[in-house]
């Protein structure tokens, strides 16, 4: 029996055609303005490269960890919903996301969840939420926490500029950004229940100086969340 065709709807774009067609419009916008002439080609010409690159490479980067700890691979989980959500989730928010410290994290938590984590797949969604809800403050405060040496090193800060108090080397640590945004990103930690203080360590006078004021504060839960975010060794 032949098959049958199915007519075309009338008034509706394929949803390729739909897309040119905003961007035709917003850059034509774009093209009366004499200073945003260069945003146009960048819609079309730099972003989607740059973004089809970082695939690409991350991609490469998830092979390259996959064959190497392929002997601890789980392949009874790689063939579940779960895996493959957690699968999907992460290339898209590779896809989304530029910052090397992203996409590590997105890399870790396929790799961990292919290898067969402890941790129960909703903990594992939960985590894979945080990595994209987070920005790259909250990762690198979180990060220089954790394991401030390795933080440090590399970035090539010296340990011997951390001194002092909290309000006197975070700027050192994270440069760049005012205390009051630090402060913030800091509380913000708290209040998810990585870290186990919040941030009026800022204005407390104590004993302790540099790094040995960071002692044990990331909390349990923090800790849990960096190792399913960090690509085994």
């Amino acid at each position: 029996m032949p098959s049958k065709v199915r007519p075309k709807k009338e008034g509706r774009a394929a949803p390729g055609a739909a897309v040119e067609h905003l961007l035709s419009i917003i850059k034509a916008g774009l093209a009366t303005a004499p200073f945003t002439g260069g945003i146009a080609s960048l819609m079309t010409d730099y972003i989607p490269s740059r973004k089809q690159k970082r695939l690409e490479e991350f991609a490469e980067h998830l092979a390259t960890d996959l064959e190497r700890l392929q002997d601890r691979i789980d392949a009874d989980t790689i063939l579940t919903d779960e895996f493959a959500f957690l699968f999907e989730q992460s290339f898209r928010g590779a896809a989304e996301n530029y910052q090397a410290e992203k996409l590590e994290a997105f890399r870790g938590i396929l790799i961990n969840a292919a290898v067969g984590s402890n941790l129960a797949s909703d903990e594992q969604e939960y985590f894979l939420s945080l990595v994209s809800t987070l920005s790259l403050l909250h990762i690198r405060i979180l990060s220089f926490m954790a394991a401030p040496h390795r933080y440090l090193e590399a970035r090539g800060i010296p340990g011997e500029r951390i001194r002092g108090e909290f309000s006197q080397f975070f700027p050192v640590a994270i440069p760049g950004v005012q205390m009051e945004v630090i402060k913030s990103a800091f509380d913000d930690l708290y209040r998810a229940g990585l870290i186990n203080t919040d941030k009026t360590i800022f204005a407390i006078m104590t004993s302790s100086q540099g790094l040995n004021l960071l002692g044990d504060r990331v909390s349990e839960l923090g800790k849990r969340f960096i190792s399913f975010c960090t690509v085994p060794t």
